[in-house]
């Protein structure tokens, strides 16, 4: 069976050149990409027809947005483009908040840590191959879905293909590492190592694999032949641990692991240890941000004095409330100026700009900072301009490992459009 993964899916040309290799050799094929709903007819419109007339599978991540909205894209393309009407399968169930509710993910371990009164506004789960495979051995010949592991396509396909059992970790670890590579793309084929500067030009293409019964796996690439460093680093990048990369449908071991040419082999595996990746999003409190600019002869020492003025206004602010002052253009290092907008020096300049970002537990604190901002804007320096501001709540992005008894994915076959 053969791999492709076309990346983002937005560049027709390279996606066409990445189908034409794929159905060089004998199949099954996949062809693997990312698409928001409105890249769908300049994505697909080049290979659709071929893709339904020659078998080849695709499946489609939506990285975010609505991935029914997408199948019934992909459906209505088809028809627009005079051909039958494909099988569409559709997994979804990655809002946690939605499947679950707040407290059922109250207690899960997440890095870093939310702070205490945090509030979770949002929770997401990246599936594996298991909704994949269902819907592969339903007949669907394009599958679309949600936020995926890398390694969940090429998993779902090789296990289909070969019909591998979920007990054979050793060649479902060995398409993970397949999948993980072909998901780095043109990086995997050595875009990362060319540099213009000393290299010879060459053309960068996309990654290709051959995923065989025994779980050997061989590379190729739609240009150069695939360099065993770049295949090495899109192996190993983001893996903490060789001997212990998990996945959601097995744990990699990759100590024995070796690339000959473009060859994988020694890729071994263990089960998988319950849970899949996710994503946490608290709200930690409120962050607010102004600026306000001087122009023309004395712009710098008005900017100074604003500053100042402004320093001594937010000195009696909540001792939980951080602020920092910028003066951009004479002083943009990322700290707050304190005394040290007594000590700068005036200097000609014609365009100085003031900046406050501050951060509290409430809106009520940082509404309080930014009317005195706008005081300074009112009553202090003349000349004031450009004046901006705003309030928005802040939120923090946890990483966490989602128990899989958590987690429902929803896994079905589009029904017919009216």
């Amino acid at each position: 069976m053969r791999l492709a993964h076309a990346g983002r899916g937005g560049r027709p040309d390279e996606t066409k050149e990445a189908l034409v290799h794929l159905t060089a050799a004998p199949g099954p094929h996949c062809l693997m990409l990312r698409l928001a709903l409105r890249d769908v007819e300049r994505a697909l419109a080049p290979i659709l027809i071929e893709c339904l007339s020659g078998r080849v599978r695709l499946a489609i991540e939506v990285p975010a947005g609505d991935p029914a909205a997408v199948a019934h894209a992909v459906n209505a393309l088809a028809a627009k483009l005079g051909r039958r009407r494909p099988r569409v399968g559709i997994v979804d169930g990655g809002d946690l908040l939605a499947t679950q509710g707040g407290a059922g993910l109250l207690g899960v371990p997440c890095d870093p840590p939310p702070p205490p009164d945090s509030v979770l506004v949002a929770a997401h789960v990246r599936f594996g191959a298991a909704p994949l495979l269902a819907l592969f051995a339903k007949g669907a010949e394009i599958i679309v879905s949600g936020p995926l592991t890398p390694s969940a396509t090429a998993i779902a396909f090789a296990r289909y293909a070969h019909r591998w059992p979920a007990e054979d970790h050793a060649r479902i670890a060995a398409a993970a590492a397949a999948g993980k590579i072909l998901a780095a793309g043109p990086a995997a084929v050595g875009g990362d190592l060319f540099d213009p500067a000393i290299d010879a030009p060459r053309a960068i293409g996309l990654p290709i694999c051959d995923v065989a019964e025994d779980g050997a796996v061989v590379f190729e690439s739609t240009r150069d032949p695939p360099p065993v460093a770049g295949l090495a680093l899109a192996l190993l990048d983001g893996v903490e641990d060789p001997r212990a990369w998990i996945e959601p449908d097995v744990r990699v071991d990759l100590d024995d692991a070796t690339l000959i040419g473009a060859r994988l082999s020694g890729v071994r595996g263990d089960a998988a240890p319950g849970h899949l990746p996710g994503t946490l999003v608290f709200e930690t409190g409120f962050v607010g941000e102004a600026e306000l600019a001087y122009g023309g002869t004395g712009a710098a020492g008005r900017a100074i004095h604003a500053a100042r003025a402004l320093e001594t206004r937010l000195a009696g602010m909540p001792p939980d409330m951080r602020v920092r002052i910028e003066i951009v253009g004479l002083d943009a290092a990322p700290r707050g100026c304190g005394a040290r907008a007594a000590d700068l020096a005036v200097v000609p300049g014609k365009d100085v700009r003031v900046r406050l970002a501050t951060r509290a537990p409430t809106r009520d604190a940082v509404d309080a900072a930014l009317a005195e901002f706008a005081a300074i804007a009112a009553f202090g320096p003349a000349g004031a301009g450009g004046v901006r501001q705003s309030a928005h709540p802040e939120r923090r992005v946890s990483i966490a490992a989602i128990p899989a008894a958590l987690t429902t994915a929803r896994a079905s076959l589009l029904e017919a459009d009216a």
